[in-house]
């Protein structure tokens, strides 16, 4: 299984920046404790940090860019608009160079239910590579909690990779 980032998405210091905040989560409830920080450069095009050391207590943290994207509804389990992006998690983590992890996440957070579990449909996916060949999937909601935040404790640790779908 491919756990699930912490995506947080603040927007850059210009007056036309936008900013969101989320969180990914965990199946239904729970919290992955990296947390992901895109700011929008204009253009359609972001950048930033997959933050490691706030949460997860890593010593580095890992690099993201990307741009503005739709991903048409073709059994991809994330699909609309938003943002697709490369984020070198994988190859900080793991210090392998051919390691890449790819993100597509709509920007906008999944609703809870009453019982703090998730509702709706999943706000972003990934997709592995290792060594130029695919590894995994993964996907999940997406959370306005961060974690180690509002007294959301992550309950799992960064990205790890297992069997595809």
């Amino acid at each position: 299984m491919l756990a699930v980032l912490t995506l947080v998405v603040f927007g850059c210091a210009f007056a036309s920046a936008q900013t969101f905040g989320f969180g990914v989560a965990v199946g239904s409830s729970g919290l992955y404790c990296n947390i992901e920080q895109l700011s929008y450069a204009g253009g359609g095009l972001y950048g930033g940090v997959d933050n490691l050391e706030s949460a997860c207590g890593f010593s580095a943290n890992s690099t993201i860019s990307g741009f503005a994207g739709t991903v048409a509804n073709r059994g991809e389990l994330a699909h609309g608009a938003g943002v697709i992006y490369g984020d070198s998690i994988y190859a900080t983590t793991s210090g392998n160079s051919q390691a890449q992890w790819t993100v597509f996440t709509k920007l906008k957070c999944n609703h809870t239910n009453k019982f703090g579990d998730f509702t709706g449909s999943d706000g972003w996916e990934g997709v592995a590579a290792f060594s130029g060949f695919f590894a995994g999937t993964n996907q999940g909601p997406l959370s306005c909690s961060l974690p180690g935040k509002n007294g959301k404790a992550p309950t799992k640790s960064v990205n790890t990779l297992a069997k595809s779908k």
